[in-house]
């Protein structure tokens, strides 16, 4: 059985999650704690026995992120809760982090539960993305990106990337170090991602980091010379897009 806490200052927002809960989940799940605030979650959390966190972000006391700060370890699952804020849901998408936005769809709560519980053992393996979340969100700047691997995830400086290409229904991810990270997310969920933070899909198979463009080759019927020497084709449909950027 998943135990599962709740803390939220928003007496209603605690109410509808703990009902869905038990409505979707029944006998699976048990929700064995809630709180309103930092100060009574951080003693909640240090004396109950659970294995899932459902955590507010903004609270009358502080944020959840000052919560769990306080903390020596965690090890249990933590899924945040927030109103639509569109830098916080960059930060948990970067950072590989669980997050639910108010109000959630019964379909995300299921998803969500669903994932961890059939992943138990992922309570530690979370330290890292909380750090990177952590710092993703306090500078206002995406700087990290946690890429899910077979292995578990590598953490990559989006500087380091030079361009990403699709492998079937995976994305690899290549490094001004030379090292090349496959992942298991197709390469739409990267352009989503990275559009913002200066790359550019050039065709529909390479999505380029603009500072790592060393070149357009005409010569080789539209192509670009990336700074590790790879040439790599831009589609006739991109091509114009491509060079208003430049001229």
């Amino acid at each position: 059985m998943l135990k599962i806490i709740i803390i939220d200052d928003e007496e209603d927002a605690r109410f509808l999650l703990k009902r869905a809960i038990e409505d979707h989940f029944g006998e699976m799940t048990k929700v064995v704690g809630e709180a309103e605030n930092c100060k009574k979650g951080l003693d909640l959390i240090q004396n109950t026995v659970f294995d899932l966190l459902f955590l507010d972000i903004k609270m009358p006391d502080g944020t959840g992120f000052d919560l769990l700060n306080k903390l020596d370890s965690k090890d249990f699952s933590v899924v945040f809760v927030t109103a639509f804020d569109h830098f916080a849901i960059k930060a948990f998408e970067f950072s590989a982090v669980g997050y639910l936005v108010k109000p959630f769809k019964s379909s995300d709560l299921r998803k969500t539960i669903d994932r961890i519980l059939e992943s138990k053992t992922e309570t530690n393996a979370q330290q890292t993305p909380f750090k990177i979340l952590l710092e993703n969100y306090e500078q206002t700047q995406i700087r990290k990106i946690v890429l899910p691997n077979n292995d578990g995830f590598v953490v990559v400086k989006l500087e380091e990337i030079i361009y990403v290409n699709s492998v079937r229904n995976y994305s690899e991810f290549h490094l001004i170090s030379g090292q090349k990270v496959l992942t298991s997310k197709p390469l739409i969920t990267y352009e989503n991602l990275l559009t913002d933070q200066g790359f550019f899909r050039i065709h529909h198979s390479y999505l380029i980091n603009l500072s790592h463009l060393k070149a357009f080759v005409r010569s080789e019927g539209g192509a670009v010379k990336m700074h590790n020497g790879d040439l790599l084709p831009v589609s006739r449909q991109k091509k114009g897009e491509l060079m208003d950027r430049f001229l």
